[in-house]
């Protein structure tokens, strides 16, 4: 035989296998559903009053089907379709259960058919004497039997693909949520263009206020410079001409550090966030429970919701101690910043807004416990995938 034919062959092997699997899976996964229809019910039973059953029943039913299907299913249904969903199933579980017992009653019948064929013994289950059931009897209903076999697996694992594809269909979100989505993406997207500009404005702010008015300042003294002829004096203008360069260029770097840290593509947000700690005026703690590298996005919000938090906390709250907690938690990076100052922060300010607008951006959720008095905790939780 050519390589080529062995190749085929093969192949064709291969598929039957897995073929063969798929539908061992299938009929287990029937089983489970079987044995999930009294949970299914109660769920059911629970949902005018709570979703709560009705939503672990459901998570219990994406793990059952993962494991028939060998991927995750999609996203979960929610609200009246989640409840919808369940009746699906357990409908699907009963009538499981139905062709589960039928075949159950037919492995009875034959086992009981083959005995009383090899003993000459009664057959009870027909009421048949003793030697009234054959092999000749056996071999007129072997046929009949197999072929209904066949239908009651077939009938199994075509169980099993409605249960897939109802949940395929009620997890796709509806009309209305698709249009609540439409309206929340709109929404975000002018928040976030109002966040560029206001980030916009803050750094020509700090390029005029403090960049430019140094400049003009070294300017000043270099042209005192010229104009004197007491070398004392030169020295002395040198020096702080130097000084301020200096000033200058630390300003510069602290506004390009704002702007987007280099560090924070280079070395990831552990390295960026340690050195926001170390350039923060006041003492900061800080915790990092990412392994490894996550989604870029992810990471530049992150560090910049820190970022934020911890400006807002020196500037507005006059915090004396700030800390800094940042986590995996599942698909998502998960932020905190507390700080002792006094409380009262606005979420409608230009820096609490342009968190918010830069984490919805990313689909994540913020909330703020500012009461007055403080002290002032801002958490961001942001999915990394």
């Amino acid at each position: 035989m050519s390589p080529d034919g062995v190749a085929v062959l093969g192949g064709r092997g291969h598929s039957a296998a897995e073929a063969v699997l798929g539908a061992v899976r299938s009929l287990a996964g029937s089983v489970m559903g079987v044995a999930l229809v009294p949970a299914l019910l109660l769920a059911l039973i629970a949902a005018p009053v709570s979703r709560a059953p009705a939503a672990t029943v459901s998570r219990w039913q994406a793990r059952r089907l993962a494991w028939i299907e060998g991927v995750p299913p999609s996203a979960q249904p929610s609200g009246g379709r989640l409840v919808g969903l369940l009746a699906i199933e357990a409908l699907l579980g009963l009538l499981a259960a139905c062709v589960l017992a039928l075949v159950v009653a037919g492995v009875v019948v034959a086992v009981e058919t083959v005995l009383g064929a090899a003993t000459g013994r009664a057959v009870t289950i027909f009421g048949a004497d003793p030697g009234a059931v054959t092999w000749a009897t056996v071999a007129r209903y072997a046929l009949p039997g197999a072929l209904l076999v066949f239908l009651a697996a077939s009938g199994l694992v075509g169980i099993a693909r409605l249960d897939r594809s109802a949940w395929a269909t009620l997890a796709r979100p509806g009309v209305g949520e698709l249009t609540q989505e439409v309206s929340r993406l709109h929404t975000t997207l002018d928040d976030v263009i109002a966040a560029v500009d206001a980030e916009r404005r803050r750094i020509e702010r700090d390029i005029h206020d403090g960049v430019q008015q140094r400049v003009v300042a070294l300017s000043i003294i270099l042209a005192r410079v010229e104009r004197t002829g007491d070398p004392a004096v030169r020295a002395d203008l040198q020096r702080r001409a130097r000084a301020e360069a200096q000033q200058i260029l630390d300003e510069l770097r602290g506004v390009a550090w704002r702007t987007y840290p280099a560090m924070l593509v280079r070395d990831g947000l552990a390295a960026a966030l340690e050195v926001l700690r170390d350039r923060t005026p006041v003492p900061a703690s800080l915790r990092v429970s990412v392994p490894g590298r996550t989604n870029h996005a992810a990471e530049a919000a992150a560090y910049f919701v820190a970022s934020e938090a911890v400006t807002n906390a020196i500037k507005h709250a006059d915090a004396s101690q700030v800390h800094i907690d940042v986590a995996r938690l599942g698909a998502d990076l998960v932020v905190t910043v507390r700080d002792d100052g006094k409380g009262g922060a606005d979420p409608g300010g230009l820096g609490l807004s342009g968190i918010a607008s830069r984490v919805a951006a990313r689909g994540g959720r913020l909330s703020i416990d500012s009461p007055r008095g403080g002290p002032t905790t801002i958490k961001a939780v942001i999915p990394c995938e």
